[in-house]
């Protein structure tokens, strides 16, 4: 199974192991965000843990306990992990025996190994394996993490130096499981036992470049699916993104990515170009023919974006002449979904005005166009995230020029965007995951080309 399809599965995960969990693990009591009582609902309280303290040799009854309190940190409601996470205690704080909290911890990641399952997790889940890092603090503390999500790009099974962090449930200490080396590996996991053993839902990766460099987690950008509409799988990278705009502040995003570069290779099929360069900052230049203001109704959202709405922009960016589905063309279209608008910039369904943006690149959005038969034909364009646009108002210099009257025209036909929906507060979260997919939309129809 790839890392894009896993990451779409720990909800599966959840409800398959369950299944086979004791008839007392009941549904947690509404409202019950306190994490001690939360463990105790599903019998994972301190006494039920006891196992994991044993010490070494770590085996497979331990493994097995460790990846149910953590598919129960995965399912728990996201107003709880927001909880969580902000009643976290700092690992140099942390009481000894440490307590059911959450801890925070940052430093370098400098080890990542994929843990082996029991077999009878493996015929539950259909998963072989979960990702564990070794993660040494800022005070040259090791503490090891066991983990749904450790970013792709790190390789496994050998030494890595990367700026890492963890919000997550310490399970155990000094002691933990101890991957062997996989064919082609380097060496095996350290031999040192850690300080800590965690369970986190995720293991955070922050390089020092933008977005990085502002407190995203470049790691959620790896859920992220290309050649489709929106799904629940793009919403942390989304988010994540538009908020790392915020943070970076004005200017930042266009000083990072530079001059307008072209955009052949970002819509070419045969360069992969989201592969290499997703999250990067990126320059576009061209015409807005639709600015639609979309609302943030979920007021986890609101608090990590900082703003209550985005604006939906629709560019058609020049380009050489380009045969799309055996059409000619010299312009192509670019979703640009900003924090804010130029000052005095106009907006509605149907504009025509030109514009600079700097966002980050999230992906190649799918889409179904309607043609002139009344059929339909799949098309791309790639969705920009951000950040930095600047507005040329009119009689200021000599902008590339409005197009033809007929884009503008076209433009009204509009009838929806590439709106990332607002997220629900239902409590169960099989009904939150479910109401998320239903709620993003199916289809958007662009100005034609």
């Amino acid at each position: 199974m790839n890392r894009a399809a896993r990451s779409l599965a720990p909800v599966a995960l959840v409800l398959m192991t369950l299944t086979a969990a004791t008839a007392s693990e009941a549904s947690p009591q509404t409202g019950v965000t306190d994490l001690a009582r939360y463990l105790e609902t599903f019998a994972l309280d301190h006494e039920a843990r006891e196992i994991l303290d044993a010490g070494p040799p770590w085996n497979d009854d331990q493994t097995s306990l460790v990846v149910r309190v953590l598919l129960r940190i995965m399912l728990a409601p996201p107003e709880f992990t927001e909880a969580w996470r902000e009643a976290a205690v700092p690992i140099t704080a942390l009481a000894t025996p440490p307590g059911d909290c959450f801890t925070h911890a940052v430093g370098r990641a400098v080890f990542v190994a994929e843990l082996r399952l029991p077999e009878e997790l493996t015929a539950l889940t259909g998963r072989h394996s979960i990702d564990l890092v070794r993660l040494r603090t800022d005070r040259s503390v090791d503490i090891d993490v066991v983990t749904d999500a450790a970013p792709r790009a790190w390789p496994r099974g050998r030494d890595i130096d990367e700026p890492a962090e963890v919000f997550g449930l310490p399970v155990a200490a000094r002691t933990g499981p101890a991957p062997t080396s996989a064919a082609g590996d380097v060496r095996t996991w350290p031999a040192e036992p850690p300080a800590l053993l965690l369970a986190a839902a995720r293991v955070a990766w922050h390089p020092p470049k933008l977005p990085g460099s502002v407190g995203m987690d470049v790691g959620l950008l790896d859920s992220v699916i290309d050649g489709q509409k929106l799904t629940a799988a793009d919403a942390d990278a989304f988010y994540g993104l538009l908020a790392a705009a915020g943070r970076a502040g004005k200017g930042a995003v266009a000083a990072a990515a530079g001059p307008t570069a072209s955009l052949i290779p970002v819509i070419d099929p045969a360069e992969r170009w989201f592969e290499q360069h997703r999250g990067e900052p990126l320059a576009i230049e061209g015409v807005a023919l639709r600015a639609t203001r979309i609302e943030i109704d979920d007021p986890l959202r609101r608090r990590q974006t900082g703003i209550d709405h985005y604006w939906e922009v629709f560019v058609f960016v020049n380009t050489p002449l380009i045969s799309v589905g055996g059409k000619a063309q010299d312009r192509y279209p670019v979703v640009c979904c900003l924090r804010d608008l130029p000052a005095g910039m106009p907006s509605g369904p149907a504009i025509s005005e030109p514009i600079h943006v700097a966002g980050f690149a999230l992906k190649s959005y799918a889409y179904p166009l309607r043609t002139g038969d009344g059929s339909e034909v799949r098309r791309e364009a790639p969705l920009l995230i951000g950040g930095d646009a600047s507005w040329q108002r009119p009689g200021e210099g000599s902008p590339r020029g409005p197009l033809p009257s007929i884009f503008v025209a076209l433009a009204i036909v509009v009838v929806t965007g590439v709106a990332v929906a607002a997220w629900g507060s239902q409590r169960d979260a099989r009904k939150r995951t479910e109401q998320r997919r239903a709620s993003l939309p199916d289809r958007f129809e662009p100005p034609q080309e």
